[in-house]
């Protein structure tokens, strides 16, 4: 082949990292994650033979085209100048690339053609087969996509365990879920006792969320082979779509007592547990995990979570500087190990550890954290000034730290230099509904309810439906005005969009209560304190307790409040209010 064609195809193209018709996932940990089932293999290409080519003005012109088109961003241009070359030098590179292209472009027209001249220059690739199969059944040609599946299986190195992951990959991306489940169908009727092809038939039928098909396909396989973990892994999450947890979790037992030095298997039985908040059960799965895999960043961090989540801020300490030493994470556990220090009221630990975060997640919570700590160590100017002081990256950096300074104010009692703050905050975003609602908030407690109402319609007029700021206008409206029906109808909208959230469930005892339906009252009261103890819901029940004429009930709810939280002002007003003579 002419060395400057060879020299052009090596390049490294702008495209030569495009996404091909079915890419590969990656599959981080997440902190919860359902188990993956599907993982995409890997394989080898069959190398392209090209035969030898002469560098015409012609072909150099089409590559040129093809090129220059790719990084202009004309990739329908670029694809079809690809094709050309392809079909006049017979090269499958050259196919390879067009049919990539093409697929970015969504020119399936193109890609198809590509495709096929791809594959009948390498018949045997399964990369060619793949995307061929793949283009075929996107345009509802399951039947001719047929011949390049079985080609798909007939090359696979290790038996059909390879072919058929391909196939399933293929499939799953399918957007009619019942073409890609008959095409699978017609692939396994052949095979009713191999393993790997019922396996395949049962893991689509889990991923297009056909679960009784997957569960009685499941079913069949435990029945030719009892006991073959991945099928009682897929069992298991089956079985978790459906909501049948504790079954789910004796599947995965049963797959762990056959392979316990199985650490995959294990990490996924935990992440079932963390995903079901089964979290000691899960804490003890990843203890165990730890012993397996000592070195493994992602197990120590998911024990030190889980350690922290439960109080032992011993061993979640111990767990964070691990990752230290390992030097993985860094950024994660020097948060969680300030998290620590301050859970241990040592302040200024704390804030040399969040100073260390540099990136991540974490980064804005760390600053703001640091600010916190700041105004606590050396008051509020010092944190002002180090808020003003950072070096901000982003414009979100910049929303989140005037916010941060703003509450830091609130809390201080300066409301008007706050209300200033959030002003200054909002000409550099206007109409931020995030800003809108803490100067709303912050217009409350300066008895300022013009102000308040001004916010909240301003976020509701962007956002109708913003189930904080309904519930938040109908509370205040409530409490503060005689306007109840209006209240009554902004809350109500709240619950509808919300029903199990505590503080808008107390919003609708507290309108009730205006109303003068005291039995709707004191219902929706019980309910929101049953759900989450809040001192301010107790005061609320307390107070319809008493108006009914019950004051032995609403002090003993008033009392256990006090207990939980004697310095409630709210609280401790209602009592006096109530009690004193």
């Amino acid at each position: 082949m002419n060395r400057t064609l060879l020299l052009l195809l090596a390049a490294g193209f702008v495209l030569a990292g495009c996404t091909s018709v079915v890419p590969r996932s990656e599959t981080p940990l997440p902190q919860a994650p359902e188990v993956e089932v599907l993982e995409t293999p890997s394989f080898s290409p069959v190398p392209e033979v090209a035969p030898p080519v002469e560098l015409s003005p012609g072909l150099l012109y089409q590559l040129l085209v093809g090129e220059v088109s790719a990084q202009r961003g004309e990739l329908e241009m670029s694809a079809h100048a690809y094709h050309q070359a392809a079909v006049s030098t017979r090269d499958p590179r050259l196919a390879r690339r067009a049919t990539q292209i093409a697929v970015y472009a969504q020119d399936y027209t193109t890609a198809l053609k590509a495709a096929r001249l791809w594959v009948e220059l390498s018949p045997d690739g399964l990369e060619a087969q793949q995307s061929l199969a793949a283009l075929l059944i996107r345009q509802g040609r399951a039947d001719e996509a047929l011949t390049h599946l079985e080609k798909l299986l007939s090359l696979s190195r290790d038996g059909t365990a390879h072919g058929f992951m391909l196939v399933t990959n293929i499939l799953a991306r399918e957007q009619d879920k019942r073409r890609a489940l008959q095409a699978m169908e017609a692939l396994v009727a052949p095979r009713s006792d191999d393993i790997n092809a019922l396996f395949a038939y049962a893991n689509l039928a889990y991923l297009v969320e056909e679960y009784a098909l997957a569960e009685q396909q499941v079913e069949r396989l435990l029945t030719l082979q009892p006991g073959l973990p991945r099928v009682l892994v897929l069992k298991a999450n089956v079985l978790r779509k459906q909501g049948r947890d504790d079954e789910a979790l004796s599947a995965y037992r049963t797959a762990l007592d056959a392979l316990p030095k199985d650490s995959a298997l294990r990490l996924g039985y935990a992440r079932m547990l963390v995903d079901m908040e089964r979290l000691p059960e899960a804490r003890e799965q990843f203890r165990l995990l730890g012993k397996q895999l000592p070195d493994n960043a992602d197990v120590a961090y998911a024990e030190g979570l889980l350690a922290l989540q439960a109080g032992d801020l011993e061993q979640a300490e111990k767990q964070f500087r691990r990752l230290l030493k390992l030097g993985q994470r860094s950024d994660e556990a020097a948060y969680a190990l300030g998290q620590i220090a301050e859970n241990r009221d040592r302040a200024e630990e704390a804030l040399q550890w969040y100073r260390q975060v540099s990136d991540g997640n974490n980064y804005l919570d760390a600053l703001a954290r640091s600010a916190v700590l700041i105004n606590r160590l050396q008051g509020l100017d010092a944190a002002r000034a180090y808020l003003r002081g950072i070096e901000l990256q982003t414009s979100q950096q910049e929303l989140r730290l005037r916010m941060v300074e703003g509450e830091l104010l609130r809390d201080a009692g300066q409301r008007e230099e706050a209300a200033a703050v959030y002003d200054e905050a909002l000409l550099q975003f206007p109409d931020n509904v995030e800003i809108l609602y803490a100067r709303a908030m912050n217009a409350e407690g300066m008895g300022r309810i013009d102000l308040l109402e001004r916010d909240l319609a301003a976020i509701l007029k962007q956002e109708p439906d913003n189930v904080q700021a309904l519930n938040a206008l109908g509370y205040t409206l409530a409490d503060r005005t005689t306007r109840y029906r209006e209240a009554h109808d902004l809350v109500r909208r709240a619950y509808e969009l919300r029903p199990d959230d505590p503080a808008i469930i107390d919003s609708m005892g507290w309108v009730m209560y205006r109303l003068g339906r005291l039995e709707e009252a004191e219902a929706y009261l019980r309910q929101a304190l049953g759900k989450h103890f809040d001192a301010e819901i107790a005061a609320h029940l307390g107070e319809v307790l008493w108006v009914r004429g019950r004051q032995d009930e609403a002090r003993q709810v008033w009392q256990d409040a006090l207990q939980r939280a004697p310095d409630h002002a709210l609280l401790k007003q209602v009592i006096e209010r109530f009690t004193q003579p």
